[in-house]
């Protein structure tokens, strides 16, 4: 299975970006979270550009910026191959799949738990996931701010090293931790799209399963 993965464009659909998809075809698209430009943002636009793009399979969670995300999943009824885990699981074609919206606080957003809610949250993750999608990144993985200052959650760091069939976690929101890092058995993607001052400076990701 050939796998698209991208992350946080904050609205931002270019033509650079949408030729880049067009390029790229693969079976599955996966997108982890920050739909919305705006409070007025409910989606609809980001939606019907990804129904356009030639994935057999749409998988995406939310993001911290996702306020209207009640609304965005309404609008993605209307279309039967794109599918959002608002914290939730799914199989496409043989592979487990679970997506989770949620991160630590990081200003006053949607989504945002703390570490002990977390920790509850993410032990309802399947074990037998084989590609965790966040919004979020673990700690001490593709998570630190240009401060310094490292972002991700500790309890989901926790829980994917007890996931022993899980070989790629997709996420994002951290743009400036742009990246990929591979351990033994498992790839961590921070897709982003933008950069720390909301330029879309990189591209998605593509590999096989």
């Amino acid at each position: 299975m050939k796998i698209v993965a991208f992350s946080d464009v904050h609205g931002q659909i270019s033509k650079k970006l949408n030729n880049w998809f067009v390029e790229h075809q693969a079976d599955l698209l996966i997108f982890s979270g920050d739909i919305q430009k705006n409070h007025f943002d409910y989606g609809e636009e980001f939606l019907y550009w990804i129904d356009s793009l030639p994935y057999n399979h749409k998988v995406i969670t939310f993001g911290n910026h996702d306020g209207n995300w009640n609304i965005t999943t309404e609008i993605a009824r209307r279309y039967d191959n794109i599918h959002i885990l608002n914290h939730q699981f799914i199989n496409v074609d043989g592979v487990n799949i679970f997506g989770s919206p949620y991160s630590i606080p990081f200003g006053d957003w949607w989504f945002m738990e703390t570490e002990e809610e977390l920790e509850d949250l993410y032990q309802q993750i399947p074990d037998d996931t084989n590609i965790l999608i966040t919004h979020s990144p673990a700690y001490g993985i593709l998570d630190k701010t240009t401060d310094g200052r490292h972002c991700g959650s500790a309890s989901l760091l926790k829980k994917i090293r007890q996931l022993k069939s899980l070989k790629y976690h997709i996420f994002g929101h951290i743009h400036e931790s742009a990246g990929k890092k591979k351990f033994a058995h498992r790839t961590h993607y921070n897709a982003s799209v933008l950069d720390e001052e909301y330029r879309q400076v990189y591209m998605p990701y593509i590999f096989e399963y």
